[in-house]
């Protein structure tokens, strides 16, 4: 069950990305997926700002909140049976691929009489726009590839007991402690540069507001988990931007077995 839930996370995570990408680029190919902006309205009935679906869009980012980062909280683990169990990252990325279809499907567009095309948008704000949607991929996409079984728990051993838990120093986590997050930070803001659309803009502030809280939520984890050796790596390692440092080829070091003994003195 655990293999199976977790192949189906990482399946459906796919299918969910490109249909994210139609919806971002408001459906270039017709084939009837909802849009950030609202194509072909009608030019007398259109408004600059819809209060109902500005409260309608706010909800579902909400109940994407309390998913991912509830469903994350031991707390909760606890209380769905997970902790602890081969089926926790199944499980845990299932409830994820649903709250972003519900994210997907249920999105209205808050400005009506306008909608983005990539023909109409200069070529300075296509080269800046697309280097940021190329580099969130670049980072989002290399966890779900490199580290498959961290992210969607594939292999179904991730929580054996008998494994050891320890931090992650290889790529991309040698670059920015929240790779996903931060990937999609940069997908989201690439796509309102592109846009300059309102609804882009109040859609990448939504997962803005959501990562940065999330992310305090889970550091605490984190340094509850792994202690002072997480303090030592965040040091290091910034959260969601590469250093000038690692540009320049410095690269994290992994503390000793002394040295991590040292921490929990």
């Amino acid at each position: 069950l655990s293999v199976a839930l977790g192949t189906f996370g990482f399946v459906a995570s796919h299918v969910l990305a490109a249909l994210q990408i139609l919806q971002l680029t408001n459906d270039p190919l017709g084939v009837g997926m909802t849009t950030m902006d609202a194509v072909g309205a009608d030019p007398m009935k259109c408004t600059n700002f819809d209060a109902g679906a500005m409260v309608r869009d706010v909800a579902i980012f909400v109940i994407w909140g309390l998913q991912h980062s509830g469903m994350a909280r031991p707390i909760v683990k606890e209380w769905i049976g997970t902790l602890g169990s081969v089926e926790e990252r199944g499980v845990y990325a299932c409830g994820a691929i649903a709250a972003w279809g519900l994210l997907l499907f249920a999105w209205q567009p808050v400005q009506t009489c306008t909608a983005w095309h990539v023909r109409r948008t200069p070529v300075y704000r296509i080269l800046a726009g697309l280097a940021m949607v190329a580099w969130g991929l670049t980072t989002s996409l290399g966890i779900m590839y490199l580290l498959p079984d961290h992210v969607y728990g594939v292999k179904g051993d991730y929580n054996d007991p008998s494994r050891e838990k320890k931090l992650i120093y290889r790529w991309p986590y040698n670059m920015i402690r929240h790779p996903a997050s931060g990937g999609w930070l940069f997908i989201a803001w690439g796509f309102a540069v592109l846009s300059m659309s309102l609804n882009h803009a109040l859609w990448a502030t939504g997962w803005t507001a959501y990562i940065l809280l999330g992310t305090i939520l889970e550091e605490q984890g984190l340094r509850a988990e792994f202690g002072p050796a997480y303090d030592h790596y965040s040091r290091q390692v910034p959260a969601f931007c590469p250093s000038l440092g690692y540009i320049a080829g410095q690269r994290p070091v992994q503390p000793t077995k002394r040295e991590l003994a040292s921490f929990s003195r």
